[in-house]
């Protein structure tokens, strides 16, 4: 429990730091832009081979591939829930693309990188991957997909297969090879992939950091009920979804409870960008993606102090 604590706070110091310096302007404005390039094309890219690699065996692979099966069937189905309840408020169709999008994808790289890191440690992270193998592939193909049917624009020009395959992904992929064949990588290559993972955790932190700093200088606007559902998705529906799930499956101990922490982080930050884009209710999706992070602050102690 203390571990636990201690593990939140150290979370919350990081994001403290992005906070204060965005919020008083002590770093140029394409700070974040910066940081944000980095964690994605480099830092997660050389996390996910060198967590994968030197944590999975042949043995676990096989076995995940149960757990991939499971989290995409939960996946789906929180889509076709999300996709029920958008038309029994009747939303708009570019909304209801937005809704049904968020509802069903969780931010498990910005987000649930930076906290499976610190309250379970490395040998939470493969875990990690395996949710985000299968977050990545869906919200770039069924999610960007979902959205590109809502816009004004050429579906077929705007919408691209290639997106899947994100430096993200390769890294997930190259740990799997590594893995699954038992080769290890030469010291020299090893070591500047551990160097610039290390980076991840605390540059994902600054970033989310300066994200709520933006959105709280903002402001807040009142709650809608579409927008309750939402926080009931990703908070409540999710995890339940998740843990019931892969409980049913055989599925115990710190990868189920990896899972279940994963189930529970804020909508997929991608999806505001992807909804601009689009042109499609890209404030909207915006204003999910913030609500969710705030919210995210409490929700994610309560989770930890209890999964711990």
């Amino acid at each position: 429990m203390i571990n636990g604590i201690i593990s939140v706070l150290v979370v919350f110091l990081l994001l403290g730091v992005g906070f204060y310096f965005t919020k008083t302007k002590k770093w140029p404005d394409n700070t974040n832009q910066v940081f944000s390039t980095a964690v994605v094309q480099i830092a997660a890219p050389a996390l996910a081979v060198v967590s994968i690699e030197n944590r999975f065996t042949p043995q676990m692979l096989r076995a995940s591939v149960i757990n991939l099966l499971v989290i995409t069937a939960c996946l789906l189905c929180l889509h076709l829930l999300g996709k029920g309840l958008s038309r029994l408020m009747k939303l708009p169709k570019k909304k209801k693309a937005v809704f049904d999008t968020t509802f069903t994808f969780n931010n498990s790289m910005f987000i649930g990188l930076p906290i499976i890191s610190i309250i379970f440690g490395h040998d939470g992270l493969p875990y990690l991957f395996t949710f985000y193998l299968v977050t990545i592939i869906l919200f770039w193909s069924l999610g960007a997909w979902t959205l590109s049917k809502a816009s004004d624009k050429n579906s077929f020009k705007a919408f691209s297969v290639r997106r899947i395959f994100s430096p993200g992904l390769i890294g997930v992929m190259i740990g799997c090879l590594l893995a699954g064949l038992e080769w290890k990588l030469p010291v020299i290559f090893e070591t500047a992939l551990s160097y610039l993972g290390d980076m991840c955790v605390p540059l994902s932190l600054l970033v989310i950091g300066s994200n709520l700093a933006v959105s709280v200088s903002k402001g807040m606007t009142r709650v809608t009920i579409d927008q309750l559902l939402i926080l009931a998705g990703k908070f409540l529906i999710s995890p339940l979804l998740i843990w019931g799930a892969l409980s049913l499956a055989g599925v115990s101990g710190l990868p189920l409870r990896v899972f279940i922490l994963c189930a529970s982080l804020p909508c997929h930050a991608q999806t505001a960008i992807l909804a601009q884009f689009y042109d499609v209710e890209g404030e909207y999706a915006s204003n999910l993606v913030s609500l969710s992070t705030l919210v995210s602050l409490i929700t994610i102690p309560v989770y930890a102090s209890i999964l711990l």
